[in-house]
């Protein structure tokens, strides 16, 4: 199997981190600190700073005016649960999201200032150029590959894309990964023709590019290093959400809202409410089935904590919990995958209090299959999956986000973005026998790691004093302990290490930063 980063190596690069901005893990790797300061300083591009994450959790509440709602999915919605009964939320997600005519993501410019939420990229370019050079140190501890593709999943308007590209190509030949093909998962026309003029004028339009509607349909290559980007992917794939009730689980749905419940003057009526089902759906049912299996074989768990980063309730208790029942695992082992990703997971649900609720995404399992897969190839390669959550499972994290501010996520379908925390250990119990998981860290550790503050101040030297202040505020807000710097988590991914092979950390994923980022977010909470 291809090497991963040395210990030896690592341990040295935490000494250094002082005196160079980037890991220097082997020879090919030694280029990268000086060319992340030999980057562009004179052409940094706009930041959008002031707006705000969709992980910021602001208050739902006073919106003005009468919400506008959509009608022509709302009728969808409608007609939809009038013939088929209320729907589960996960349902209720893809239609609003990705319905063909009326759908969020199908329909809309959602990026940027001028759309309903801000990413890293778009507030900062160190944010994709820290993120190459951890690609290039990956790179070169597994060979150096002569060819190099990139696959992201959901590129948005192909932002971080484009500052990965230019990073690669801003270092010296013998250090830059020869990308030589890239793959986007991306559904939507409309992203996909921004995806593609961003490429074009970025100078990149001669790497053949394919898009994919999903990452299962990305061919598997032994040719190629494969690069992976998920960024703030997994938290719009769709969930389930379940609640324990006196008579078992049962499943939250979506319905058509009461016509006889009170109208309270001056507030509009909803439309859609949310219910449990009353009796065990599809969903609830397997999910009943496997968690008595691994209740019998299982010890209690400890009660959840009711606090999260994010403010959000959380429903489960932390990952690193007893591996799932014997029995469960084997009834589920010819199973659908479904099935398969709900039983995993089930010793940490097996006792949970009555009233406690749980979301779980057989889609992001699905997806974080795919990603390990993808990297089973003879040329190795190595992923980083960016977004809000926690390795721990949440409960009551769903939420709708528009125009910059977290609302309900039953109101104003087709025009506003759902969301959910994501689950870094159930990604990492997903490919867990593919590939080789890391992390997740705050990502103010690992930007700060990679070199954050050097390439700050080369870009601050160069800049006129009205563009400092902007550049800075940036930079700050990538690693704000009170927001997006504790608020997102990094997982990094790399092969499945041989049988019997010793293990190997990954900086900056080494065991000294993760309990130190552990035990910082203990004494916040």
């Amino acid at each position: 199997m291809l090497s991963q980063l040395r210990k030896g190596s690592t341990r040295a690069l935490i000494k250094g981190a002082t005196r160079s901005a980037v890991p220097q893990c082997c020879a090919a790797a030694r280029t990268a600190p000086s060319a992340l300061r030999k980057l562009s300083t004179s052409s940094t591009r706009l930041n959008l700073a002031s707006q705000t994450p969709r992980s910021t959790p602001l208050t739902a509440g006073k919106e003005r005016g009468t919400p506008l709602v959509p009608a022509e999915l709302l009728q969808v919605l409608e007609e939809t649960i009038k013939t088929h009964g209320p729907l589960p939320v996960s349902r209720y997600m893809t239609l609003c999201l990705a319905h063909p005519t009326f759908g969020y993501y199908t329909t809309r410019k959602v990026f940027g200032s001028s759309g309903d939420f801000i990413t890293s990229p778009e507030i900062s370019q160190i944010f994709g150029e820290l993120l190459a050079i951890w690609y290039v140190t990956q790179w070169a501890a597994q060979g150096a590959s002569p060819r190099v593709r990139i696959v992201e999943l959901g590129p948005g308007r192909g932002t971080l894309l484009s500052d990965i590209l230019r990073t690669f190509k801003s270092l010296p030949k013998h250090s830059s990964p020869p990308v030589t093909s890239i793959h986007l998962v991306e559904n939507s026309e409309a992203l996909r023709e921004e995806q593609k003029k961003k490429l074009q004028a970025g100078g990149f339009g001669d790497i053949p590019v394919s898009w994919w509607g999903s990452v299962d349909e990305v061919p598997p290559t032994n040719d190629e290093f494969t690069v992976i980007v998920a960024h703030e992917f997994f938290d719009a794939l769709p969930i389930h959400v379940f609640e324990n009730t006196s008579n078992g689980w049962r499943e939250v749905m979506v319905d058509i809202a009461d016509p006889k419940a009170i109208i309270i003057p001056g507030k509009p009526r909803k439309p859609l409410r949310l219910v449990l089902s009353p009796s065990p759906t599809p969903a609830s049912t397997l999910y009943t089935r496997l968690s008595t299996l691994a209740e019998e074989t299982t010890p209690p768990t400890p009660s959840p904590s009711a606090s999260s980063a994010l403010s959000f309730d959380t429903t489960l208790p932390p990952a690193h919990s007893p591996s799932p029942a014997p029995r469960a695992a084997a009834s589920a082992s010819s199973s659908s995958p479904q099935q398969q990703s709900i039983s995993p997971t089930l010793a940490r649900f097996a006792r949970l209090p009555e009233g406690s609720r749980m979301e779980i995404s057989p889609a992001s399992w699905e997806v974080a299959r795919g990603m390990g897969r993808l990297l089973g190839g003879e040329r190795g390669g190595a992923g980083l999956v960016v977004d809000y959550g926690d390795a721990k499972a949440f409960g009551r994290s769903w939420r709708g986000f528009r125009k910059h501010q977290v609302v309900d996520p039953l109101s104003e379908p087709g025009h506003t973005d759902l969301t959910a925390n994501v689950d870094f250990s159930y990604l990492a119990e997903a490919m867990g026998d593919l590939a080789t998981s890391h992390g997740p860290l705050p990502q103010s550790t690992f930007l700060t790691s990679l070199g954050l503050q050097p390439r700050l101040a080369g870009l601050l030297r160069a800049a006129t004093p009205e563009r400092k202040k902007e550049i800075e505020s940036a930079a700050k807000r990538l690693i704000d302990s009170t927001g997006m710097g504790s608020q997102y988590k990094v997982m990094a991914i790399t092969p499945k290490r041989t049988e019997g092979a010793p293990e190997e950390e990954c900086f900056p994923f080494l065991k000294e930063a993760a309990e130190g980022a552990a035990e910082g977010a203990e004494e916040k909470t």
